[in-house]
């Protein structure tokens, strides 16, 4: 019975093994994911090595220049977030500053908080009907944070902007597939997007990079927050967010 429920699963790294090379089945996602990008920068003469960052190393993250809002009060949110120090772990991962942990986002009648995860809003029960005055769009970023790595350019250091270059084609190789409607070799490339993300968090990892990390998660939620700023401004009501996608 347990093999039944996981044969999806099962052959999805069938089908990666077979392209890849290796036998993936005990593997996680994100395990998937380290052993496919790190064979392919090998491939590219790119060396893989793990990196260390020692426990309380303090990042500051830097707003790439995409990053602009209208109003003065999210222009005051976004100087705060960049003079904040991120300090790293004994885990590996960066800590929330208690200055944005706490701090409540309030545009038009909702209020958000971020995370080191993603944004999320901070209704705890609401309704929101449509009818013949006002429609309920849902929206979400196909493969948000990928995204935010590739368009502004994001690597991690110790590997070099070669990591791009791998990871570019593995999105092309996907989206390829998806288009051609070969369903298992786009889901068997989903797998290794996502779970390289995941990987950025983890000390045991070559693709470990708390810096990286941050960067992206960040940049994410500052960019979520510029689309519900500039949806209100316009007189589009929000009232829900999370992570990758927004409810007007």
């Amino acid at each position: 019975v347990l093999y039944y429920a996981l044969e999806d699963q099962i052959n999805l790294r069938v089908t990666l093994g077979l392209e890849y090379g290796g036998d993936l089945r005990s593997l996680s996602d994100a395990q998937i994911a380290e052993k496919i990008i790190s064979s392919e920068l090998r491939k590219q003469g790119i060396k893989v090595n793990k990196t260390s960052v020692a426990p309380g190393t303090a990042f500051k993250y830097i707003a790439p220049a995409f990053i602009q809002f209208q109003t003065p009060y999210m222009q005051r949110i976004l100087a705060q977030t960049q003079a904040l120090e991120f300090v790293v772990g004994e885990d590996g991962y960066s800590t929330m500053p208690a200055e944005l942990a706490e701090q409540l986002i309030t545009i038009g009648d909702s209020q958000y908080q971020m995370g080191m995860g993603g944004l999320h809003s901070c209704e705890k029960s609401t309704a929101h009907v449509a009818d013949d005055s006002f429609t309920l769009v849902d929206r979400d970023v196909a493969s948000y944070y990928p995204a935010v790595i590739l368009n502004c350019g994001l690597y991690p250091e110790h590997l070099g902007a070669g990591f791009l270059k791998v990871y570019q084609s593995i999105v092309d190789k996907r989206l390829s597939a998806k288009r051609a409607g070969n369903k298992v070799v786009a889901d068997c490339l989903k797998i290794v997007i996502n779970g390289t993300f995941g990987k950025l968090g983890s000390k045991w990892s070559v693709l470990f990079s708390p810096n990286l990390l941050l960067q992206v998660t960040i940049t994410g939620q500052l960019a979520l927050l510029m689309l519900i700023e500039a949806l209100e401004l316009c007189g589009v009501s929000v009232v829900s967010a999370n992570t990758d996608g927004i409810v007007s």
